[in-house]
């Protein structure tokens, strides 16, 4: 295993050289996901090290859901996790800047008449209309998120020409319409995937997810988008609370 050995890395702790040698393995691909890790006593003899100093490195990647352990068998590398997605953000962005290609596939796309809880959401009349975008979310051509979006249509009355399976809602609502998003209030629960959920999402029955029920504003206050997300549990890390867009 390749470990860096600069002048700035030789003052940083054994333990966390360990932890960046394993980590550019992992990113690098010549570990990957589901493989073993070399074990506690192997990285103490490898680097010459405790094996505290060795199992220090592999509970950080643990706890940085790189790796996970299986009692009696050892430590593995996870399947990459898509981290620090706020539930915020354009989905777009979010994912790209994780280093995955974003992607969707329109599931429905439609002018409808407001149900109360969507208007209430985003302050509409009783006689408004709204967009109703319901789109598999994608991430590398992976299937990893449902989302049914709702934006008043006295915003953005061309939106159904928009192709967004390709186009992110955000940079048309921005670069066409000038609706900026500005930040979001948001609340996440975990729920359980539904027959819906499993078939989309490629899913066993009941497995956890995580679901973001989100309203987005512009600067000056004026609700824009109400949105509800179903995450696969096994590849978001959500932080809570409000988050600013630009």
């Amino acid at each position: 295993m390749h470990m860096p050995t600069s002048s700035t890395q030789i003052r940083l702790p054994m333990y966390f050289r360990i932890l960046q040698a394993i980590l550019e393995n992992i990113q690098s691909g010549r570990i990957k996901p589901g493989e073993p890790l070399p074990s506690e006593a192997d990285l103490g003899q490898q680097y010459r090290v405790s094996r505290i100093t060795a199992k220090r490195a592999l509970d950080e990647l643990v706890h940085q859901g790189r790796a996970f352990r299986q009692q009696g068998r050892g430590t593995f590398v996870a399947q990459a996790r898509i981290r620090e997605i706020s539930g915020f953000r354009s989905f777009s962005e979010d994912i790209r800047a994780r280093g995955f290609v974003p992607g969707s596939k329109i599931l429905k796309f439609e002018q409808v008449e407001a149900e109360a809880a969507v208007r209430e959401h985003l302050h509409l009349l009783e006689d408004e209309h709204v967009f109703l975008l319901k789109r598999l979310r994608l991430a590398s051509d992976e299937p990893v998120a449902v989302e049914t979006a709702y934006v008043p249509c006295r915003l953005c009355p061309g939106l159904l020409q928009e192709d967004l399976a390709r186009g992110s809602l955000y940079q048309i609502l921005m670069e066409k319409y000038q609706v900026v998003p500005t930040w979001a209030d948001a609340e996440i629960e975990a729920i359980r995937a539904g027959r819906e959920e499993t078939s989309l999402l490629k899913l066993n029955s009941g497995q956890p997810l995580l679901a973001a029920r989100r309203v987005t504003y512009s600067a000056n206050y004026d609700a824009i988008e109400t949105v509800y997300s179903v995450y696969r549990g096994d590849r978001f890390t959500f932080y809570t609370g409000r988050q600013y867009i630009g």
